[in-house]
């Protein structure tokens, strides 16, 4: 189990941790004679049969190419069975390309490209020996919050013991009647995005708490997405 470090409504922090909120069962894929498939990788296509170089090559003609023979398929090499893998970059030529520099595109809600910027490698800030998450009061109703963020990923918060088990309840308890999320949020003044892992992607979090009883649930959403009306 992951740990983190939370702050409450009053400044006191505790350790505790977080993992995925559902566990999915792996299904089992069968033949039809019974027998248990096997999931391998097969090489579907090499660099001299993608797309953009059968289109260079053929132009206009490529579709009555296509029907007349197969150059989408390397005979020697399609279906060969692939072990394990590693990530590069291409040039626009089908190079392996060296020095390569990220960029991030920003759109606007109608589609429109925005700016691009060079992408930026944060590293993580939820690490138990930096600052703790801080509870920084600023609720939003539930309704409202779902309608206007689109959440990528959510992580249970589990005590691990009595002591942070009452110190969860009680969040989840003042969450759950104030019916409303509430932003967390990294860094000394809690106002940074949270990067769960070095070179992450920054999300902006909320924390919804239910409870039944004597039990709990206390939930960290994460989002990147926020929807906008798109004006006419």
């Amino acid at each position: 189990m992951r740990k983190i470090n939370l702050s409450n409504d009053v400044k006191r922090d505790a350790e505790v941790g977080f993992g995925n909120t559902v566990k999915r069962l792996s299904p089992v894929n069968r033949t039809a004679d019974g027998k248990e498939g096997i999931n391998e990788r097969a090489l579907k296509l090499t660099p001299e049969t993608s797309d953009a170089v059968l289109l260079a090559q053929y132009g206009d003609q490529l579709a009555d190419t296509l029907i007349s023979s197969d150059p989408e398929i390397d005979m020697e090499k399609f279906g060969f069975k692939v072990g394990s893998l590693r990530k590069i970059y291409l040039s626009p030529d089908q190079k392996v390309a060296y020095g390569v520099t990220l960029k991030e595109h920003v759109y606007l809600p109608d589609g429109t490209e925005k700016e691009v910027r060079n992408e930026l490698t944060l590293p993580a800030n939820i690490s138990v020996d930096g600052m703790p998450l801080r509870w920084t009061g600023k609720m939003m109703p539930k309704e409202r919050i779902m309608r206007m963020f689109v959440f990528k990923k959510s992580y249970q918060i589990q005590h691990v013991n009595g002591l942070t088990f009452d110190f969860l309840y009680d969040m989840a308890k003042k969450l759950a009647d104030a019916k409303a999320m509430m932003l967390v949020g990294g860094g000394e003044k809690g106002t940074d995005p949270l990067v769960m892992a070095n070179g992450g992607t920054p999300y902006r979090a909320f924390l919804e708490g239910r409870i039944r009883g004597d039990s709990y649930v206390l939930i960290l959403r994460l989002t990147n997405m926020e929807l906008k009306p798109i004006n006419a």
